[in-house]
């Protein structure tokens, strides 16, 4: 379980037992037999946004520069970094950093994948490999581009591997987007979607479509059901706006306005898993493992 990612270092929970931890100006509750430590922090990472594991246990990480240049000026200039993180003497904390990839558009996503990390940067899906092994990134291969870039930098999220072996990924704002699905059907809408590709860059495809503004985290279960979390996915009105969804293939979502115009649909609106406010949910996970007991396997965390 990881709690608290929104500040500048990282927090792993071990099973002693506690209930409370203050680090900094943050206070953290967790569940009696919890605690909250400092795995890494400045000078090692500064701003992380997202991370992920290698084979090797090494911990790559979306660094924000912190600047709040208008997307534009971003693109032209883009000065965020990923960085690789390692336990070197094994004591449990990471000791050393290596900027994996300088000069980054904001980087909203990260997953490692057969050798090669995967960066959402707004338009783009970065394919990053190392082929020196001297821990930085000498190949950017461009993996995928939306071509669209709003205010909010909202157009993308991930990317996630799948149970299937598909990379899937958020689109939110309201830019127009046009991609040829497998069999040669053209989507062209400005909705909101969660698309996939095979790692190999073919057969790109919509599993969902909605008029929210924008689903962002993502998780499968056991048995390969998907879970998304998003904003505005309700008018907020009666204490809902951002909400949990449990996505069905083909399935399309509120909230209910001119954006579905262009889109086909054939019945019923899909409902929100849970409704929770004005919550502004931007992390989703599925706890797999026994260790923490059964009480926890397979339920989702989600992070407000």
């Amino acid at each position: 379980m990881k709690i608290g990612w929104s500040i500048p270092f990282f927090l792993s929970a071990v099973l002693i037992h506690a209930a409370e931890y203050k680090l900094g100006d943050h206070t953290f509750t967790v569940p009696d037999g919890f605690t909250v430590e400092i795995v890494a922090g400045p000078p090692l990472v500064n701003r992380p946004i997202e991370v992920s594991f290698d084979e090797e246990g090494r911990l790559y990480v979306t660094d924000s520069s912190g600047s709040n240049a208008k997307v534009t000026e971003q693109i032209k200039n883009p000065t965020h970094r990923i960085v690789r993180l390692e336990d070197a003497n094994g004591d449990g904390k990471f000791d050393k950093s290596t900027v994996f990839a300088d000069k980054m558009m904001f980087p909203e996503g990260a997953l490692w994948h057969d050798g090669a990390l995967y960066c959402g940067a707004v338009p783009i899906i970065w394919k990053l490999v190392d082929t020196d092994g001297d821990g930085v990134a000498d190949q950017r291969i461009k993996w995928f581009d939306g071509k669209t870039a709003n205010g909010c930098a909202n157009d993308l999220h991930g990317p996630y591997l799948g149970p299937d072996g598909w990379i899937y990924w958020c689109k939110g704002a309201f830019e127009r987007q046009q991609h040829k699905r497998p069999r040669g059907q053209i989507i062209n809408d400005r909705a909101a979607h969660i698309y996939r590709m095979r790692p190999d860059g073919t057969e790109l495809d919509s599993i969902m479509a909605g008029g929210m503004d924008n689903p962002v985290g993502m998780a499968f279960n056991g048995t390969g059901d998907l879970f998304f979390t998003t904003t505005f996915f309700s008018f907020p009105r009666d204490g809902k706006r951002d909400a949990l969804v449990h996505a069905i293939y083909g399935g399309l979502y509120p909230k209910k306005w001119n954006i579905l115009n262009e889109l086909v649909r054939t019945g019923d609106f899909m409902p929100a898993l849970s409704h929770l406010g004005p919550a502004a949910p931007c992390g989703l996970s599925i706890y797999e493992s026994a260790v923490f007991g059964e009480d926890f396997t397979g339920n989702l965390f989600n992070q407000v």
